[in-house]
């Protein structure tokens, strides 16, 4: 009980100062601030637990329980700052504006990400940088080959991608609800395949990258309209830190 009293506490102190380090300036901190704080906050947790965990019986345990929290903190504070770094050089690669998702004081963009006339999409988020590019941007109708321009693009990427080792990525594809199931997710798999090679073929370790057909699973658009499917029908690359829990990116 001691212990994890001790951890929350710790962990408290440091999402508190967080806190209060924006209402002294009055305003919203910066994007950098907001991810690496929020890095920072889970690096404590981590931190502490694992300074509560070591050393010889109850010796210290308070004074390893802070210390373990504060390299925790810097150790996420930095990863936060190296994923929105990643993030803004990503944004820069495609030619967009990043959508920022990682203060949670500002107002969430939830919606589609992309639209027909803003086709590739880089969202900021608190664990990773989310990718969307509607399919048209990279293959022809029903195709799984990359157009010559599609190439392009990836290889400004991968060049960003490969300068930052330190992070996994996830590389999922999507199609509409037409046609059957199991087809959907063959071609949304190559699709997805496709864009992994033109990575590796850039120069990102394929030891790095993890590929996934989803078909026509979680959609981010109805699938009653043609504008919606044409949303859906997408790839998306997601890129973690390494060492954290991956969600599947079809469920």
């Amino acid at each position: 009980m001691k212990k994890i009293l001790a951890l929350f506490t710790v962990s408290t102190l440091f999402l508190g100062g967080c806190a209060t380090t924006q209402t002294q300036q009055g305003q919203v901190t910066t994007n950098k601030t907001n991810k690496t704080a929020a890095g920072a906050a889970i690096g404590a947790v981590v931190g502490g637990a694992l300074g509560a965990a070591t050393g010889p019986g109850d010796a210290n345990k308070g004074k390893r329980v802070l210390i373990g929290a504060i390299a925790g903190a810097l150790i996420g504070g930095t990863i936060g700052y190296i994923l929105d770094q990643q993030a803004n050089q990503i944004s820069k690669d495609l030619g967009v504006k990043p959508i920022d998702n990682t203060n949670p004081e500002a107002p969430q963009e939830t919606g589609v990400p992309i639209t027909e006339n803003k086709p590739v999409a880089v969202v900021k988020e608190p664990n990773r940088v989310r990718v969307v590019l509607k399919d048209s941007v990279l293959f022809g109708f029903n195709s799984y080959q990359l157009k010559p321009e599609a190439k392009e693009t990836l290889r400004r990427l991968a060049r960003t991608l490969s300068q930052n080792p330190d992070t996994v990525i996830v590389i999922s594809g999507f199609t509409d609800s037409t046609g059957s199931f199991d087809y959907n997710v063959g071609l949304s798999e190559k699709r997805a395949e496709s864009v992994k090679n033109e990575l590796v073929l850039n120069g990102v370790d394929p030891t790095r990258i993890l590929v996934f057909g989803c078909g026509p699973k979680k959609p981010i658009a109805p699938n009653n309209t043609p504008e919606g499917r044409a949303l859906n029908r997408r790839v998306e690359i997601l890129v973690y830190p390494k060492g954290v829990t991956i969600p599947h990116p079809c469920e």
